[in-house]
């Protein structure tokens, strides 16, 4: 069986204040670019996984910007080793078995809801924010053939930069992905076109 969200009150009101303040400590600067407003709809937000931060980092997103019942999936190994972010909405997924389906189904079940928000990171695991282009595993369009027709998905691509300073700068730019096209290869495809034009606009003139 797979380790259902849950959003303990206490932990809740924890991760939002560690991650307001884990990241201001850990990082010179973070600058969020976020234009977008999911109010009424669900919404599925799709990141590039580089670091042990990413959660932390949607975390702090969805606190200043989408501000919607946060969720995210988890490989199963790693949230029991750590099951107290289950209390502020960590769900597991188990690569290679069974409960795969299961994981996918109740991931589904819960973009029917507008007050919903699910964050997956569809390289399945931790890679080199070199490693381009940036591959998705086939779960992600599952996910979404289920969701409700109202589902709104985001793109999120964090990057860090030293420069001069001791401690890297964050960025972290989000948009909307408006195409019907919704296969893993479409989305795989415009998730990358994002993150070279990320990268692009990262670089000093």
């Amino acid at each position: 069986m797979i380790i259902k969200a849950r959003h303990i009150p206490f932990f809740v009101r924890f991760f939002s204040f560690y991650s307001r303040n884990g990241l201001k400590r850990h990082f010179n600067d973070v600058i969020f670019e976020c234009n977008v407003s999911a109010a009424g709809r669900p919404l599925l937000l799709i990141g590039n996984h580089f670091s042990w931060w990413d959660g932390f980092i949607a975390y702090r997103l969805n606190d200043l910007f989408l501000h919607k019942k946060f969720h995210i999936m988890m490989l199963e190994e790693q949230l029991e080793s750590r099951l107290f972010l289950n209390k502020a909405g960590a769900f597991s997924i188990k690569r290679g078995s069974r409960s795969v389906v299961e994981t996918l189904s109740y991931t589904s079940g819960l973009l029917h809801d507008a007050d919903n928000m699910v964050v997956v990171y569809p390289q399945g695991v931790i890679t080199s924010i070199h490693r381009r282009p940036v591959q998705f595993e086939r779960g992600t369009e599952r996910i979404i053939a289920g969701a409700s027709d109202k589902l709104m998905i985001l793109f999120y691509v964090a990057l860090p930069d030293w420069y001069s300073e001791k401690k890297p700068g964050l960025y972290v730019r989000v948009i909307e992905y408006t195409a019907r096209e919704r296969s893993i290869t479409d989305l795989e495809e415009a998730y990358n076109m994002f993150l070279d034009e990320c990268i692009s606009n990262q670089i000093p003139s």
